[in-house]
């Protein structure tokens, strides 16, 4: 029953992260910035950089892994896609792939109970 709860759990943390890195680049990408922080012109962009657009840097691999996360958290039971998760939530970075990171993590966590439990 707790196996149950976690995978659904985890699969919920990948998802909202997912959602997070794909509308947070997208609107960095469209250039509507403004929304996403209030107060964004009083941070440094230099501090903004790391908050925001994650450890990549670049747009359109944070979206590409946004996607990559959303559609390998379907199939979250399975070992190798929670490593995908957490493969997608390093290399997106910033909130959202610190969620997606989460999941993977939970993910691996109750493969490793259910492993233990037969």
């Amino acid at each position: 029953m707790a196996r149950v709860g976690l995978f659904e759990f985890a699969f919920a943390l990948s998802v909202v992260g997912a959602l997070t890195v794909i509308i947070i680049n997208l609107l960095l990408l469209l250039g509507i910035s403004d929304f996403i922080i209030p107060f964004y012109l009083l941070i440094p962009s230099r501090y903004l950089f790391h908050l925001i657009a994650g450890m990549s840097g670049d747009i359109a691999i944070n979206i590409v892994c946004g996607l990559i996360a959303l559609f390998s958290s379907q199939r979250i039971q399975t070992p190798a896609w929670a490593v995908v998760l957490i493969i997608a939530g390093v290399v997106a970075g910033g909130i959202g792939g610190t969620l997606i990171l989460l999941g993977g993590i939970l993910a691996l966590i109750g493969d490793l109970v259910q492993i233990l439990q037969t």
